[in-house]
């Protein structure tokens, strides 16, 4: 099971080499930096920590009522008492003030429920450990999510300048041709709507990045560093596991979603139990000490007393809210019964289809890889043919269009491919801060 402990001692491994990294010359953000800032300084870091230390204060406090309780109690107090009469004679009136102190042990023997309560501590402690896990690997996978849409809003910012560079040099060269009645109006008219498209998909494309990058610095307050790139020749790594059933046993065992509706559901067992010990006899030692002082009443006394013995309390009559309790805590056995079968299918579902859609997105990269190829090789063939008179501006502005398009689809391919194989590990519950620093290896420094 990845534990509070594995997380912690791989963000300090994070955070060592941060450290040695601001000591060195300025590079560009990597994705271990980067969630190492964001565990450091977004919110939702600090609150998966304050949550789960407050879920593990549930399962201490459990454990509390098995164990001996000591209370202390004092009391001063002054008496006006009036005396009618007395064996000896006229009654009296008198003030005085007297006061008393004791100390009580007690520690439960018997509850039916001793067990089931040991039981709900444990789970107690099993939801908060796994709610922690779930938010910290949600976490990782939210910033790495926001550091490939900064890569791939640049990459798509690149192409469009590329592209508005193409077609203004296009209109430009039409322009010439038009000016010496080499072609018709209408083929400039098309040159210059490309062109004033192609501004419009610039401007765009740099909001885009802008966005992006605002996303990035709100989880890490580093969004507006430079980054780390995906190079066009790095090769993407594979599935260590290939088949969806060996994906499926290992989420079995290590989901947080699955485990945390496992966890509730013993917690509602145990709740049966306690309620059905409500009604049950219970058995308590009980032991004190106490010392009172009334001696300044001309009856009064001062002394001490011990007492201890088995205190045995049987439940009779109450009115039916025993009985209702229990079917409550039934009712939501029920509830948990179900929602784990949900939280079981769920997770073979979401399972499945993210294996398939790695696998999918991996082809489909090497299918667009080959198709950017032939993109930009029927570009070249076309602008021959307009060179050579055959082929019209607007069959070099289509192959243009083409070429960026299957360019920006190839890109967003292989940063699916990433992204993917992230959110696949964090579904099976297996996404480490060591897998966000296996893609730091494939990226390289931005000039």
């Amino acid at each position: 099971m990845i534990g509070v402990m594995m997380w912690r001692n791989s963000m300090r491994l994070s955070a060592l080499a941060l450290a040695m990294g601001l000591a060195a010359p300025a590079q560009a953000l990597t994705m271990s930096e980067a969630l190492t800032a964001a565990f450091n300084t977004d919110p939702v870091a600090a609150a998966a920590l304050a949550e789960r230390d407050a879920g593990i204060e549930v399962g201490v406090q459990e454990r509390a009522t098995r164990l001996p309780q000591v209370n202390a109690i004092g009391r001063m107090t002054t008496t006006d008492s009036r005396v009618g009469t007395t064996p000896f004679g006229t009654g009296y009136n008198e003030r005085y003030n007297g006061w008393d102190a004791s100390v009580q042990l007690r520690q439960p023997l018997f509850r039916y429920d001793f067990l089931a309560r040991g039981r709900r501590a444990d789970a107690q402690d099993q939801l908060a450990e796994m709610g922690f896990v779930a938010r910290s690997q949600a976490l990782m996978a939210r910033v790495a999510e926001r550091y490939l849409g900064v890569l791939q809003a640049q990459n798509e910012m690149t192409l469009a300048e590329a592209e508005a560079e193409a077609v203004a040099k296009s209109l430009g060269d039409t322009q010439k041709r038009y000016d010496v009645q080499l072609i018709a109006g209408t083929d400039l008219k098309e040159a210059q709507a490309r062109n004033d498209l192609a501004q419009a998909q610039l401007l765009a494309a740099k909001q885009n990045v802008a966005a992006a990058r605002d996303a990035l610095d709100e989880s890490t307050g580093r969004g507006h560093e430079p980054l780390a790139i995906l190079s066009e020749s790095t090769a993407l790594p594979a599935l260590t596991e290939s088949s969806p059933e060996s994906w499926l046993k290992l989420a079995r065992i290590h989901s947080p979603s699955l485990l945390q509706a496992q966890a509730q559901l013993e917690v509602a067992q145990a709740n049966v139990s306690s309620q059905r010990s409500s009604a049950l006899p219970s058995l308590d030692f009980v032991a004190s000490h106490g010392r009172q002082d009334d001696s300044d009443s001309r009856v009064g006394i001062a002394g001490e007393n011990t007492a201890y013995g088995i205190e045995l309390t049987v439940p009779i009559f109450a009115s039916g809210a025993n009985v209702s309790r229990i079917r409550q805590a039934q009712a939501s056995l029920r509830s948990a019964t179900a929602e784990r079968d949900r939280a079981s299918r769920e997770l073979t579902r979401e399972t499945q289809r993210l294996v398939r859609d790695v696998q999918t997105a991996q082809a489909q990269a090497n299918a667009y890889a080959r198709a950017a190829e032939s993109a930009a090789a029927a570009e070249q063939a076309t602008r021959y043919g307009y060179e050579a008179g055959k082929r019209t501006i607007v069959d070099v502005l289509n192959a243009q269009s083409s070429t960026v398009q299957a360019r920006r689809t190839l890109d967003q391919s292989r940063y699916g491919v990433l992204l993917k194989t992230l959110q696949l590990k964090q579904q099976a519950g297996i996404l480490t801060p060591q897998d966000i620093a296996a893609i730091d290896t494939l990226l390289s420094p931005a000039n």
